[in-house]
């Protein structure tokens, strides 16, 4: 993994899309640049990784917070 070519476009990143995952936890494609897969559970994430043609070891977990914060400086509730 590329962490600067990552990090680049994990900033890019759309926050309208992302806060539709508000109280998930999130897997990154190893460049960044979408979504691979999404749970409240995040043990759940590794076997929906692989179901989605990812190896779970190449991407980045993330949790996102609930509604009532601030998301990139954007309101999410």
């Amino acid at each position: 993994m590329n962490m600067q070519e990552y990090l680049k476009n994990r900033v890019a990143f759309p926050l309208d899309e992302l806060a539709k995952h508000c109280g998930e936890w999130v897997a990154w494609s190893p460049d960044g640049t979408r979504l691979v897969a999404a749970s409240r559970d995040p043990d759940a994430l590794d076997d929906l990784v692989r179901a989605a043609g990812e190896d779970p070891e190449n991407c980045v977990v993330e949790g996102i917070p609930d509604a009532d914060c601030v998301l990139g400086g954007m309101d999410v509730s």
